[in-house]
């Protein structure tokens, strides 16, 4: 990829840690006529997250689970604000190989079979705010938002 080539697909959706999310979904419905799509709870992860559809934008919501999770350890140091923000790309590897080329860590490589696979790239980047880049796959790389988040957390 050269400098100017179209890289990122589209922003995703925006995470967000807080505190309460009961407190937020009322207020995420009442306010923004938000349409919920799924809540789930994250074991490994320490956190519990709704996600939400606000218009055509995602919204993923972060209650952490334990004070030791990163959600709180996010929350003490930067109070309930965005944690990370989950960009689209067509082609994850050649898309880890440019920012690899350029000296850009990537980490936690993940996969879901025939779903999805991603890695996270840390703040220090020129948005300033953790990178979840993945790329959809097969039936899902068209599929609906709502489609794709119940199949990711359903």
């Amino acid at each position: 990829m050269e400098g100017g080539e179209e890289m990122i697909k589209k922003v995703d959706h925006i995470a967000v840690a807080v505190r309460n999310l009961e407190e937020t979904k009322k207020r995420l419905e009442t306010l923004l006529g938000a349409k919920f799509i799924v809540e789930k709870v994250n074991p490994e992860g320490q956190y519990r997250v709704a996600i939400f559809q606000v218009g055509e934008n995602i919204f993923s919501f972060l209650e952490s689970t334990s004070p030791e999770g990163f959600v709180a350890k996010h929350i003490e140091r930067f109070g309930e604000s965005p944690q990370h923000m989950g960009i689209e790309v067509d082609d994850l590897g050649q898309f880890r190989d440019h920012l690899h080329s350029n000296g850009v860590k990537t980490f936690a490589y993940t996969e879901i079979a025939g779903v999805r696979r991603e890695v996270l790239v840390g703040a220090k980047n020129p948005l300033g705010i953790i990178l979840q880049v993945f790329e959809w796959l097969g039936e899902y790389k068209n599929a609906s938002p709502e489609k794709r988040m119940t199949k990711v957390w359903g």
